[in-house]
């Protein structure tokens, strides 16, 4: 996976039922937790739109992607949405960038896979 970038839209993974929101959080923080045990981990993991509430203080997935980004994994949240969310002084994890950031991640990915 080293040149794969994760690119996270959502605070949970997949489309899930409002009652069902809990368990997507759940998935995904097993996604998170799955990816360290890896051999090969992502270059990177880019937030935008809801998922940059992943990263935010009071998020269940803070503590798996700090391990992940101890691990060499890019952590990149995009400033837009973190602005338009009111969260650019919640991020607990990663660097915060802009849409030419993601976008340079993506071009220089030989895969980026979106959950």
């Amino acid at each position: 996976m080293k040149d794969t970038v994760i690119l996270v839209t959502r605070n949970g993974l997949g489309i899930t039922r409002p009652e069902d929101e809990d368990f997507g959080l759940l998935m995904l923080e097993k996604l998170f937790h799955t990816m360290e045990k890896e051999p090969e981990k992502p270059r990177a993991i880019c937030f935008y739109t809801e998922g940059v509430r992943a990263v935010c203080q009071g998020s269940q997935h803070v503590l798996g992607l700090r391990l992940l980004e101890g691990m060499g994994v890019r952590i990149l949240s995009c400033q837009t949405c973190l602005m338009r969310y009111g969260l650019m002084d919640k991020v607990a994890v990663g660097e915060i960038g802009g849409l030419p950031d993601v976008v340079r991640e993506l071009d220089q990915a030989d895969k980026v896979i979106t959950v």
